[in-house]
């Protein structure tokens, strides 16, 4: 072992440096920073901390605590299929780390799973570089240490599950090498179904990007001179036959993710797909050339912005340099060319950007293939320097002009991402590359090493730069959020094992039922159905192509989603206004937070990062809705920030519903009027009166404004702009009934400010649909005050309306419905056994579980045909009396899947044994 060891460093130094080196790099400037456990910052930034933390949470739960929720899970919005929310966010093979961290320092498990990505991409590139080109010494770290930094990485760092295409896109090019140079295709097939299977995102660009690479090494496979033509031709048609062979095996290899991925992404992302291009250009040509800088990454980038080029000085003059190397041939070169061409077009023309990104443009994070540029751009630029004779005096002069010129055209275009300092380090580094490949020929001993440490300097230096132009997540904050909500989700389910759906009135992200663990109803992911968002925008919710934030619930949707138990910050003052009625179960539940703090402090205090006093008391929750509704439930319970509220009105998952409900289609912009229909449907019409009762305000008070009406609309415009503007509508309740009104989508965050008796409105700012905005419950007798303060000279009204539901007429809708409800005694994310009382005029059970083809509905051991309600909930046919009920979940093209990726491996065997012609 002690010869082996030195032997082994002796041989692959140049690959340990690749590894070794950015991993230190990253290391220090993370060090620098603060970054947990070093300080206090995290690496939680933008979507990172936004959606993918709580996903990499559920992660460990579905491994540790319920694997069916790899199929499914209601923490997904009110439930959804799973399989594509983990081949695009969680089935990277280093997720498997994750497991090795405990809950509570998953923070510290994204730090050390981004360093080792970033290291591993620089060993992946060396590897492909020694195996396939011959590379070694400090050069061929030198090129791995800018693959491995370059800008894409480091800007795109944030975008863990990404990086896996970094790591995997030279083992696969070094597959195709070996297919094309040998006619061995195995070692492709494998790397290319891995990193289908990782990321189908990110491999769908590198697929794209394999056809372009294999035109090019296929144009480029030079044949002695007295090859016949014919030769050449057979060979080029058994290259290509292998090259679609062993793709289409590669895709087979992960067809058990890809197939049911299909069919989720047809429900979901690939449902707003529009085969429509725009053929414009996204910005001057030019402009581009700004990336090629140090440090050109700001964080208006991130939303909108240029491609992430910059590779290195080392990379980028030896990348030009190639076109101009007459050790390889002309149409090699030009082949190149015109790749390259079709690359820097692609980064442009929108139609092309397109294409790249699977028909969808992308939603901030723009360019998102231009890693594979970088690739190529590198991996040419250490080919060429190779096979370098070094710079002669026409080339030095025609470089240090070019390098001069470009410096000076981006420091007069003022970039708002590059400063002076910028321009001139990028310029200075460009010249002392130039220099050194000047006196290349001579072969000096310490020239390799110059390159090396240039590269690491610069690429060190770039990554500073762009990182430090970020924003982080505190880790005290995301600790005392993290370790508050679960105590609060664990304690309800230690009270309470039965199925139901939990909802708060502040968040963290959307996704914070995956990081906690329980059914909610708020979702953001790119994988969501997009018949739930529709349904929820429609019922006065603000949703969005990929999310939806319950924020806007009533008594109705309260009930009819199962929201039994509510979460609200305890420093809401609107709610405080009143004493709260204790539920049956208070007690109950302070029993459970008590066994749940027993249980907290038995576990190693390492495991859980420590948060001082200090933090602690300032520590506040972000609040995303003002809900008076919440006086109308019982109070359970409360911690030092919180206060947990039991819904008496929650329905069952699945409950006895009239057909009407059938029949009900969705409302734009009606969403009173929607929900109106809804419990009329669910009742069989069987009660006379409205739920929702239209309701006139008192008195409307101007501050500083004039108005005018136009039918359903109403104009409110400022008198003197300078000066505050409002409009307060006023009315005194003669009931304890909940009262709402209803917003239109053109009134924007920008354009008011929202006052409910003096103190701020809360709500949440991004929506496309009429809200419904909850302003009294409980307030008999109280005077309410709802003022819009106006930001903007003008707003406009529509459908602005006051409404009142009669609790009396809802409260006996709701008994009907509780009492054909389905007891549910047996249950999974995939599976619900039970039974129901089907009372006197109901003949279909309804759900709210959105509806697929993947669930199956047996009733008394009879399968029924599923139906579909509200046009995205399920619902089966059903008769008076009492029955039971079983319902499963099976993914869609799971099997299909299994017997494709079985089928694929059994051919790659047989083309292994049997065409050992080409092997």
């Amino acid at each position: 072992m002690q010869k082996t060891m030195p032997t082994f460093i002796k041989k692959q130094w140049p690959l340990l440096l690749s590894f070794f080196v950015p991993f230190i790099i990253m290391s220090i400037i993370y060090i620098f920073q603060g970054v947990y456990p070093f300080g206090n910052d995290s690496l939680l930034t933008v979507d990172l901390g936004q959606q993918y933390i709580d996903f990499y949470s559920y992660y460990r739960q579905t491994f540790f605590e319920d694997p069916s929720t790899f199929f499914y899970s209601f923490s997904k919005a009110i439930g959804g299929d799973m399989v594509g929310l983990w081949a695009y966010y969680l089935t990277s093979p280093f997720n498997l780390l994750f497991l090795l961290f405990p809950h509570t320092q998953i923070t510290l498990a994204v730090t050390c799973i981004t360093l080792l990505k970033i290291s591993l991409s620089g060993l992946s590139f060396g590897y492909l570089l020694k195996k396939a080109f011959n590379g070694t010494g400090f050069i061929l770290a030198a090129f791995s240490i800018s693959y491995a930094l370059m800008g894409y990485t480091i800007v795109n760092q944030l975008n863990i599950m990404w990086l896996d295409g970094l790591i995997f896109l030279p083992l696969i090019v070094l597959g195709l090498e070996r297919l094309v140079d040998k006619k061995k295709g195995l070692l492709y097939s494998i790397f290319l179904g891995i990193m289908l299977f990782a990321n189908y995102y990110i491999a769908y660009m590198i697929c794209l990007f394999l056809i372009c690479y294999f035109i090019f090494r296929l144009v480029s496979v030079s044949y002695p001179k007295e090859t016949k033509w014919k030769t050449k031709l057979k060979e080029s048609f058994i290259t290509v036959g292998l090259f679609i062979w062993h793709s289409l095996l590669g895709a087979g290899l992960a067809g058990i993710l890809l197939l049911p991925t299909f069919h989720s992404l047809m429900e979901s992302k690939a449902s707003y797909t529009k085969f429509e291009f725009d053929w414009e250009l996204a910005y001057p040509f030019p402009e581009m050339l700004s990336k090629l800088f140090i440090g050109a990454f700001n964080f208006d980038q991130m939303p909108s912005g240029y491609p992430n080029l910059f590779i290195g000085s080392l990379a980028l003059v030896s990348f030009f340099c190639y076109f101009f190397n007459r050790s390889f041939s002309k149409r090699e070169r030009i082949t190149a060319l015109a790749v390259m061409v079709f690359f820097v077009v692609s980064m442009n023309l929108e139609a092309f950007n397109k294409i790249w990104h699977a028909m969808q443009y992308p939603i901030w994070y723009p360019y998102r293939f231009s890693f594979v540029v970088c690739f190529f751009m590198l991996l040419t630029g250490f080919r060429n320097f190779m096979h370098y004779e070094g710079m002669r005096p026409i080339s030095t002069f025609v470089s240090m002009v070019v390098t001069a010129s470009i410096g000076f055209y981006v420091y007069n275009a003022e970039f708002d991402f590059i400063y002076t300092e910028q321009v001139i380090l990028s310029v200075l580094f460009t010249f002392i590359i130039t220099f050194l490949l000047i006196i290349k020929p001579q072969k000096y001993t310490w020239i390799p090493i110059a390159f090396f440490i240039l590269t690491t300097v610069e690429m060190g230096l770039n990554a500073q730069i762009d990182l430090s132009r970020l924003s982080y997540v505190d880790q005290d904050n995301f600790t005392l959020y993290q370790t508050g909500l679960d105590t609060d989700i664990d304690a309800i389910q230690d009270m309470d094992d039965q199925f139901y759906r939990i909802e708060k009135n502040y968040l963290r992200t959307k996704n914070d039922s995956f990081q906690a663990n329980y059914p909610g109803v708020t979702h953001f992911s790119s994988t969501f159905e997009r018949t739930i968002p529709a349904l929820f925008g429609s019922l006065g919710f603000p949703v969005g192509d990929g999310f939806l934030a319950y924020s806007n619930g009533t008594l109705v949707t309260d009930a009819l989603f199962s929201i039994r138990y509510y979460i609200s910050e305890k420093d809401n003052l609107y709610l405080a206004q009143k004493d709260q009625p204790l539920g049956s179960k208070s007690t109950s539940l302070k029993e459970s937070f008590n066994r749940t703090m027993r249980n907290s402090t038995l576990l190693d205090p390492l495991l859980i990062p420590t948060v001082s006093e200090e933090q602690k008391a300032v520590f506040e929750l972000n609040a995303m809705q003002t809900k008076p509704d919440l006086r109308s439930y019982a109070q359970l319970g409360e911690t030092d920030k919180t206060i947990i509220y039991e819904n008496p009105n929650a329905l069952s998952l699945a409950f006895g519903s009239s057909s009407a409900i059938l029949d009900v289609s969705l409302l734009e912009d009606q969403p009173i009027a929607l929900q109106e229909n809804i419990l009329q449907a669910l009742t069989g019409n069987q009660l006379a009166e409205e739920f929702f009762v239209p309701t006139e305000f008192d008195s409307t008070v101007y501050q500083n404004v004039t108005s005018s009406n136009s039918g359903n609309e109403s104009l409110y415009q400022k008198q003197v702009l300078n000066n505050d503007a409002s409009v307060s509508f006023q009315f005194t309740p003669e009931t304890d009934d909940s009262f709402y009104i209803t917003l239109s989508p053109n009134i924007k965050d920008e354009d008011v400010e929202l006052f409910l008796n003096g103190e701020p409105f809360t709500q949440y700012e991004t929506y496309r649909d009429q809200l419904v905005l909850n302003i009294a419950s409980q307030n008999k007798g109280d005077t309410i005050t709802f003022k819009i303060g106006l930001k903007e000279s003008t707003i406009r009204l529509k459908d602005f309306q006051l409404y009142r539901l009669d609790s009396s007429t809802f409260d006996s809708a709701v008994q009907s419905l509780q009492a054909g409800g389905m007891t549910i005694e047996d249950y999974s994310s995939t599976y619900f056994n039970g039974s129901v009382d089907i009372q006197k005029g109901q003949d279909v059970l309804m759900t709210t579980i959105p509806y697929s083809k993947g669930w199956s509905v047996k009733i008394d051991g009879i399968p029924v045909q599923t139906k579909e309600a509200l046009e995205g909930l399920l619902a089966v046919p059903i008769s008076e009396g009492t029955h039971r009920i079983e319902m499963n979940y099976t993914t869609p093209l799971f099997l299909e899947g299994a017997i494709l990726t079985i089928l694929s491996i059994l051919s790659l065997i047989v083309s292994a044994v049997f065409l050992k012609k080409y092997y």
